[in-house]
C-alpha cells in the first residue's frame, strides 16, 4: 500500500498549527508513528481515517486523492478500520452487539449474518467466552482486542490503531500487540501510533518520527532504530529506551 501526504496543515482556533506543512510518502505494510506527546501523531491518524478535514494540503492512498466531503468521503470512511486510545466500545452493548453495531447499521448485514461474523471474530481470537460480556465486566485488555475485532470485522483495506496498549500493564500490551502482529502476518495493512519501540522495530517495516506536528525522520525500522540521522530522534530515543531492560 502506498500513502501521499502533501503539505498537510491543520491549526485549530488558537492558530497553533498542530501539523505543519507535514509531507511524507511511503510504500508500507505496517507503518509506525512515534514522536513526543504533542507532535501531532494522533491528529495525523485522524486526517488519514477522514476524520479531521485539514486546513491545507492533500492526500492519496494507493495513488487515489481522498475527498473531504459527500459520499466520496463517506465511502472512504467506510474502508477504514479505526481503534481509538480509549477502546470507544458502547458501555451499554455487549462484546458481540459492539461488533455488530456497524455491520448491520452501516454495513446492511442482517442481524443473522453479523452476528454470525461477530463470533467468527470472536473465536479466532479466543474471546467467544467474552461475548455475552458488557465492557466494564472486561479486562483492559479485553475491551482493547474487541475494539480491534470490531474494527476488522468489517474487512478493511487499512487499519490505524491510536495508542492501542496506553494504560494496560505488560501482560496485557503483549496479548494486544500478539493480536496485532496476527493481522499484519495475515497480509492486512496498517498504521499504528505506538511507545512500544520493540513492536515498532521488529513489527513494522516503516517508522515515521512526528515532532512539533512535523515530519522529522522517517525510513524503514531497522535503519532509524539503528542510525537515527536527526538529533530530535536520537534524542526522543536515548530517553525513552533509557530504562528499557
Amino acid at each position: 500500500m502506498r500513502i501521499e501526504l502533501s503539505d498537510i496543515r491543520l491549526s485549530f482556533s488558537s492558530g497553533i498549527d498542530v501539523l505543519d506543512n507535514l509531507s511524507y510518502s511511503a510504500d508500507f505494510q505496517a507503518l509506525a508513528v512515534i514522536g513526543p506527546s504533542g507532535g501531532g501523531k494522533s491528529t495525523l491518524l485522524r486526517v488519514i481515517a477522514g476524520l479531521i478535514r485539514p486546513s491545507a494540503g492533500s492526500f492519496r492512498l494507493d495513488g487515489t486523492p481522498v475527498e473531504w466531503s459527500g459520499r466520496g468521503l463517506q465511502a472512504y470512511q467506510r474502508t477504514i478500520g479505526f481503534v481509538f486510545q480509549s477502546r470507544g466500545l458502547f458501555p451499554h452493548l455487549t462484546a458481540v452487539e459492539n461488533i455488530t453495531l456497524p455491520l448491520i447499521h452501516v454495513f446492511g448485514q442482517s442481524r443473522e449474518e453479523a452476528e454470525e461474523t461477530a463470533h467468527q471474530y470472536l473465536r479466532r481470537f479466543s474471546l467467544e467466552k467474552d461475548g455475552h460480556k458488557y465492557p466494564v465486566e472486561l479486562s483492559g485488555g479485553q475491551q482493547q482486542r474487541i475494539a480491534i475485532a470490531r474494527a476488522v470485522a468489517v474487512r478493511p483495506r487499512l487499519l490505524l490503531l491510536d495508542e492501542p496498549t496506553s494504560a494496560l500493564d505488560p501482560e496485557l500490551t503483549a496479548e494486544v500487540l500478539d493480536m496485532i502482529a496476527e493481522l499484519k502476518a495475515d497480509g492486512l495493512h496498517l498504521i499504528l501510533v505506538t511507545h512500544e519501540m520493540g513492536f515498532a522495530h521488529r513489527s513494522c517495516d516503516k517508522v515515521l518520527f512526528l515532532a512539533g506536528g512535523r515530519a522529522v525522520e522517517q525510513g524503514p525500522a531497522d535503519q532509524l532504530f539503528a542510525h537515527p540521522e536527526t538529533p530530535e530522534l536520537k534524542a526522543f530515543l536515548d530517553k525513552i529506551l533509557e530504562w528499557s531492560v
